[in-house]
């Protein structure tokens, strides 16, 4: 169920209000939501844990706790381990592959189970915990082959690593061993590649420019070459500041956060996929082109 399990996760959305608080909601839910109870309280005495209850009706048991550990905030990146069972123990999908690397993605904006993203929110890196999630903060009314609609189910969670944007492109800085040129009060931080003397291009200047713009995990999603006018709007404004900074004939990198990039939209292909992730920094290695 995994592959179907992830493409999922990535479209999930969080329930707008929470279901033991909505008078419309139908006979259907509301007898899922007591069977819910039912069940989590079931495992609850079976396995003698004693459990937390949130307001949105998500339990959790901290298993390891680690006071020294980093809380995500919104859009930062969050990195975890998962196990998603069943109440009655079926393996419906984990990170525990071969390789066992952590899945990675932007917290608040619906890459995972919205009790998931709502428990990361309480935990610090380190931290291990079980959750156990009514079905509308889990895969609501949809069903699955290996998990019926309206089911609760149990994830065995770690948060691994929390990394703002600022540390995202200082790690990523640091791996490609730059050395910063300049870096602006707006956050653009400048990769010089070579030595051009005379102005800097400034606004309103017509300019072509071949570019191979990155997520800074390396992969590319663009690349070619544009002209522009700097200062006009036609290019996202991390990019147009970059390159107004720089001189004909200079090559260089040139990276910035989200804010000056595509923000929390990101951006999506016509079969709704990301293709630059939400709060991503991005880099952009250019070369002025002389004409």
């Amino acid at each position: 169920m995994k592959s179907k399990t992830i493409n999922y996760l990535l479209v999930l959305t969080a329930v707008s209000s929470l279901v033991a608080c909505n008078p419309d909601l139908k006979s259907k839910d509301e007898d899922a939501v007591v069977q819910n109870e039912e069940s989590i309280q079931k495992y609850l005495s079976a396995n003698n844990l004693s459990a937390t209850r949130d307001s949105s009706g998500m339990y959790y048991v901290l298993r390891e706790t680690n006071p020294a550990g980093t809380r995500a905030g919104l859009g930062d990146e969050v990195s975890l381990y998962y196990r998603l069972y069943t109440m009655d123990n079926f393996l419906l999908d984990s990170t525990e592959t071969a390789a066992k690397k952590p899945f990675v993605f932007p917290l608040g904006v619906n890459f995972h189970l919205p009790g998931v993203e709502r428990a990361i929110s309480l935990l610090r890196t380190g931290d291990k915990a079980t959750l156990l999630l009514p079905f509308y903060l889990a895969f609501s009314n949809i069903d699955y082959p290996s998990l019926p609609a309206y089911s609760a189910i149990r994830v065995e969670l770690e948060v691994a690593k929390v990394r703002t944007e600022t540390t995202q492109v200082a790690d990523y800085v640091e791996q490609k061993e730059y050395t910063i040129s300049e870096k602006t009060a707006s956050g653009i931080s400048i990769v010089r590649q070579n030595v051009v003397t005379g102005d800097t291009i400034g606004a309103g200047k017509s300019v072509k420019v071949k570019y191979s713009g990155k997520q800074l995990n390396g992969v590319e999603f663009d690349k070619g070459e544009f002209s522009l006018i700097t200062g006009s709007g036609s290019a996202i404004k991390g990019f147009d500041e970059g390159i107004r900074r720089l001189r004909k004939g200079e090559k260089a990198v040139i990276i910035f956060p989200s804010s000056l990039g595509y923000g929390r939209q990101g951006v999506s292909n016509q079969q709704g996929a990301y293709t630059i992730r939400p709060y991503a920094p991005l880099a952009f290695e250019v070369e002025v082109l002389v004409e």
